[in-house]
């Protein structure tokens, strides 16, 4: 699928931010509410709430978006009333809103202070300076796992008097069993950098960035293999990229100068042994193997439990990890999380298909978690269907009663200050940067926005009273997306 950097643009803008999102102090304060979420959400008949709810179906009604499909829900956190609902218990795609309900499961099983482990293994001890067999470096699926992690491997080993390693260097990735790319994805956005595959040893996010020098593209590292040409600009500059599946080339061609496109990387464990070799090499400790690469179908798979811990590193946080994820709107980071949830809880949680049970993965393993979990805390009903972590699946399918209810919940729950601070602050950082700038002290929303869908959900604070807002679109075919009319709603609400 051949796409325009002119696009791809557009998509990169929208669904990451790396400015200093993490830094920037949570204005809207978000009461606890005393909800009991095992009886039923009761519709208010407050002359005030219809009044308002007119109105914000007008704002629908009277959009050039009339003809797609609308989702809202937005529920009191001070009495738990349903002040407007329109299709509240309808299924909708939810896009990236999905991210919601992975974060507020994780934060619930797994913990605020949860963290990975990445490490090297030997199935023999370092005698004198030299290790006689592979090094094995061991990903759990962290997902901030970069350079600077691996600079703190090599100084552990080099600390040990390791000079010398006669074996091969081996990037593992077998922890996670199943498929790296989520269920229902689109295969023409495996290649950009929202589309990187989930791999238990993930290495500097599994992308590159792509720019333009003396006509030819070039990439940020060896690890990918550039090729084309790019002529000067004509009338417009259009630039397109392509790479292809399974490959690390990527191709270039057309007309300009200006560049600035991330890919995603295939088989990033692959990269990260590549890089540790080198990092080793220049430290001063020889490799007198190749690089290997091992995952789940890898024959005589490593056993890590009779294996020699020669160094490690921890993660940030799951709260550090939810706050980036939800702020910039980080798939990989959820489609991690999904998996981790899948491995640890996956048994407790089995298929309705024994057949399937036995067969699945930990990403199907982690969606049937985050369904059971759900279920289990009066949020959701069977009918929902969840294939993914991040919402970019297309087989995603919520109601916005479910996202209502789990945003509830999360206000009111232990970990409740790690997950508000983990939403885009209006119209100051994250995905909500540029969006609803005079209501920055009022609104805390996470965005959604893939192919025909548009959603946004959060906590809105009118006067004295806050409500959890859910609002989804699907099938908006327009040329420009439905954004404007979400935040002319969310305005209204507000004020």
């Amino acid at each position: 699928m051949m796409i325009l950097i002119s696009l791809l643009a557009s998509c990169f803008s929208s669904n990451q931010s790396n400015q200093n999102s993490n830094t920037t102090e949570q204005p809207v304060e978000i009461p606890t509410p005393n909800i009991d979420l095992a009886k039923p959400l009761e519709i208010s008949k407050l002359p005030a709430d219809l009044q308002k709810c007119e109105k914000l179906n007008q704002i629908i009604e009277t959009s050039e978006f009339v003809n797609a499909r609308w989702g809202i829900i937005t529920i009191s956190l001070k009495d738990g009333r349903v002040a407007c609902a329109r299709e509240a218990q309808k299924l909708f795609n939810p896009a990236s809103t999905e991210k919601l309900l992975t974060s507020i499961v994780a934060l619930d099983k797994l913990g605020a202070d949860f963290r990975w482990k990445t490490s090297v293994y030997a199935t023999k001890n370092i005698e004198g300076d030299t290790l006689n067999g592979d090094l094995i470096l061991y990903g759990t699926g962290a997902p901030d796992f970069a350079e600077s992690s691996l600079d703190n491997i090599v100084n552990d080993l080099k600390n040990k008097g390791l000079k010398h390693i006669k074996g091969n260097l081996v990037g593992d990735e077998s922890y996670f069993k199943g498929d790296k790319v989520g269920d229902g994805w689109a295969w023409g956005e495996l290649q950009w950098y929202y589309g990187a595959e989930a791999s238990a040893l993930t290495f500097n996010e599994n992308q590159a960035e792509i720019t333009v020098q003396n006509g030819k593209p070039v990439s940020s590292t060896t690890y990918v293999t550039t090729h084309g040409e790019i002529k000067p600009a004509q009338d417009i500059e259009s630039i397109g990229l392509k790479r292809e599946i399974n490959e690390n080339d990527v191709y270039a061609w057309g007309n300009g100068a200006n560049l600035q496109a991330k890919v995603s990387v295939n088989k990033p464990a692959n990269w990260a042994a590549k890089t540790l070799k080198e990092k080793l090499e220049k430290a001063g400790i020889s490799v007198d193997g190749e690089i290997k690469f091992a995952d789940w179908k890898k024959d005589n798979k490593f056993d890590v439990a009779n294996a020699i811990e020669l160094a490690s590193v921890e993660s940030a946080s799951l709260s550090e990890v939810v706050r980036k994820m939800n702020k910039d709107s980080v798939n990989l980071y959820a489609e991690l999380i999904l998996r981790t949830l899948g491995k640890k809880f996956g048994d407790a949680a089995p298929d309705e298909n024994p057949k399937i049970q036995k067969l699945r993965g930990d990403d199907s393993a982690g969606a049937t978690v985050i369904k059971k979990w759900l279920k289990e805390n009066n949020i959701a009903t069977d009918e929902i269907q969840i294939h993914d972590g991040s919402g970019l699946s297309r087989l995603d399918f919520i109601t916005p009663e479910t996202l209502g209810r789990a945003l509830v919940f999360a206000s009111q729950s232990k970990f409740a200050e790690n997950f508000k601070n983990s939403l885009p602050i209006a119209g100051t950082d994250g995905t909500m940067r540029g969006r609803l700038k005079n209501l920055s002290d009022k609104v805390l929303a996470k965005t959604g926005s893939i192919t025909y869908v548009n959603s946004l959900a959060g906590y809105a604070k009118n006067g004295t009273e806050t409500f959890a807002f859910v609002i989804i679109t699907n099938n908006e075919t327009r040329k420009n997306d439905s954004s404007s009319v979400i935040d002319s709603i969310v305005t209204s609400l507000a004020n």
